[in-house]
């Protein structure tokens, strides 16, 4: 035979066992029921075909959890994907993978799905906490794959050894740039507007990352070094 999971939503509500018998009309233990304290805690259970029956506590809280709102649903998906990283990683550290997966692809694999939950893991923990209260709750440790998609969103980011330094580094937005805007441009030298209107009329700016000193407000063009490329301290800036 083979392994099945299953899920089911319901609806529930705590409630004594004597309250569902006197409430329904129906003894959920049959005969049995003599061998039950009517102060038994459980729970009186409704599922999606509308059907009602009541069940003890303790087999309830180990088969389901609150899921009314949103941020209990935000709560359930991060303990189901915490369970699911600690198993990967008790796999990965142990001698286990290394009998078991052989080709160095595959583990690989296994490394990069580990980065990836880790990852999962601490954007449910910021989107939790803001939620719970702190609207901008950081997503700190960033490796520069992770900061790069914050720089194509918009936000601006920084090494954290840059703290005190007022540095910060933005990705321009793409720009396409008209021929009536080019003489006005404060950026470009005469020659160089001389020779775009000659040539297009027109500049399209593409992706390109400035590095913007807040202390004096200059912003120079910037690429990232080997260091910064490995660094796993990349934050946001709020």
């Amino acid at each position: 035979m083979k392994k099945y999971i299953g899920t089911k939503q319901i609806e529930a509500e705590p409630m004594t066992l004597g309250d569902f018998v006197q409430e329904t009309g129906r003894t959920p233990y049959g005969k049995d029921i003599e061998n039950h304290k009517e102060t038994e805690q459980g729970y009186r259970v409704k599922y999606e075909d509308g059907y009602e029956n009541w069940s003890p506590a303790k087999a309830f809280e180990k088969s389901y959890k609150c899921a009314d709102t949103f941020l209990d649903r935000l709560h359930i998906e991060m303990k189901d994907l915490y369970d699911r990283l600690d198993k990967l990683v008790a796999f990965i550290d142990s001698r286990k993978m290394d009998e078991v997966v052989t080709d160095n692809y595959q583990k690989f694999l296994l490394r990069l799905q580990q980065v990836v939950m880790g990852n999962y893991v601490k954007t449910l923990e910021c989107r939790i906490g803001c939620l719970d209260g702190a609207p901008n709750a950081p997503f700190n440790q960033m490796s520069f794959g992770v900061a790069i998609e914050a720089l194509k969103f918009g936000l601006a980011i920084r090494r954290k050894c840059w703290n005190g330094k007022g540095l910060w580094v933005i990705k321009q937005v793409p720009a396409h740039i008209e021929s009536d805007i080019v003489p006005k441009m404060q950026s470009l030298p005469q020659s160089a507007k001389d020779l775009i209107l000659k040539g297009k009329g027109f500049i399209n700016y593409t992706s390109q990352c400035l590095i913007y000193n807040e202390n004096i407000g200059r912003a120079d063009s910037w690429i990232p070094s080997i260091s910064d490329v490995f660094a796993e301290d990349w934050e946001i800036v709020q």
